[in-house]
C-alpha cells in the first residue's frame, strides 16, 4: 500500500474526516468526511509543478508617489523638526553658548580627546615595570 492508500483508509475508517493527501499535494481534495474505502480513487489531481528557479515576481500593484509628493513631504518634515526644535529650551541655550571661537576650537579638543582615549586603552595592555 501507499502512503495515499494509507491516509484514505483513515479517513474511511473514520480517524479523519477529510482528504489528507490532497491537503498535503495542496490539490483539490476528492472528499470530506468518511467514505467508504472501495469508492476512493486511486489517483490524485496533478499537483501544482514546482518553479525551475527561485524568482521574486512583482504584481505591479506598488505605490507610485510623483516626485513633487515626495518633495513636499520631505520639506514639512524638516519645517516640523526644525519648529519643534526651535520650541526646547535646551536647544535654544545651546544656540546661545555656540560662537565662532568654541568652533574653531573644536577640532583641536576633539584630536586631543582622541589622543587621551587612545593612551588609557594603551596603558591597560601594558606589564607594570617591577
Amino acid at each position: 500500500m501507499s502512503w495515499i492508500n494509507d491516509l484514505d483508509a483513515l479517513a474511511s475508517a473514520g480517524v479523519i474526516g477529510f482528504d489528507a493527501p490532497a491537503y498535503i499535494k495542496g490539490v483539490q481534495p476528492r472528499y470530506y468526511g468518511h467514505p467508504a474505502l472501495e469508492t476512493l480513487p486511486d489517483t490524485l489531481p496533478q499537483m501544482n509543478s514546482q518553479p525551475k528557479k527561485d524568482e521574486f515576481k512583482t504584481s505591479g500593484t506598488g505605490v507610485n508617489n510623483p516626485s513633487w509628493k515626495k518633495w513636499v513631504f520631505g520639506i514639512l518634515a524638516t519645517a516640523g523638526l526644525i519648529f519643534g526644535a526651535s520650541k526646547l529650551k535646551s536647544v535654544k541655550n545651546l544656540f546661545s553658548k555656540i560662537s565662532l571661537t568654541t568652533i574653531k576650537t573644536l577640532p583641536k579638543k576633539l584630536f586631543t580627546s582622541i589622543k587621551t582615549g587612545f593612551n588609557h586603552v594603551i596603558n591597560l595592555f601594558k606589564k607594570p615595570k617591577p
